[in-house]
């Protein structure tokens, strides 16, 4: 009876481990792998339209339904500066870790534009709090919108829906026009 009862605590504790292995690599591994495919400094800080296969790789999705663009990007170094152009249709911009946490995420209806400008710094540690100057920390940027994330690689997926697939074009033109650059600090 005994012996059946330690190969059950076994069995339990191997499925333990291997479950909470699988949940806290596995997203990690699996953005690295999204995010690999263009990982050489021409790519990164730089904003660009996802061609049909990138598209389909990254996002599952054909180019007749949606239309994407992307910025991986490293702030280690500086802020990342979006100034961000989208058609007058539903879009979205989602900033990832490269760890698959969904960091940053707004849409037409809660920007109220199609046009903006977006800072990305990388939020403060608690000793950066604790030492540094706090009207550093709090000052507003008048310029357009700031967020702090805690992750300084990551990668801005731009997206936004097709009715009709001859808007390609014309949605491509005008997204096109994004760009994403790094200010050293």
């Amino acid at each position: 009876m005994r012996a059946w009862l330690y190969w059950i605590a076994v069995a339990l504790l191997i499925g333990a481990v291997s479950h909470l292995s699988y949940v806290l690599i596995a997203p990690s591994f699996a953005m690295q792998r999204l995010m690999g495919g263009s990982k050489e400094d021409s790519q990164i800080n730089r904003f660009v339209l996802l061609d049909a296969t990138e598209q389909l790789r990254l996002l599952g999705e054909t180019p007749t339904e949606a239309l994407s663009g992307k910025c991986i990007f490293d702030i280690s170094k500086g802020e990342l500066s979006v100034a961000a152009e989208m058609p007058h249709t539903f879009w979205s911009l989602t900033i990832y870790s490269d760890k698959g946490a969904d960091l940053y995420t707004i849409n037409d209806r809660q920007a109220g534009t199609n046009k903006f400008k977006l800072t990305v710094k990388q939020a403060p540690g608690v000793l950066d709090l604790l030492g540094g100057d706090q009207s550093e920390n709090t000052r507003a940027l008048s310029d357009g919108w700031s967020v702090e994330i805690p992750e300084p690689h990551g990668i801005a997926v731009f997206w936004m829906a097709l009715e009709y697939p001859e808007q390609r074009k014309q949605f491509s033109d005008i997204l096109s026009r994004s760009a994403c650059t790094l200010t050293p600090t």
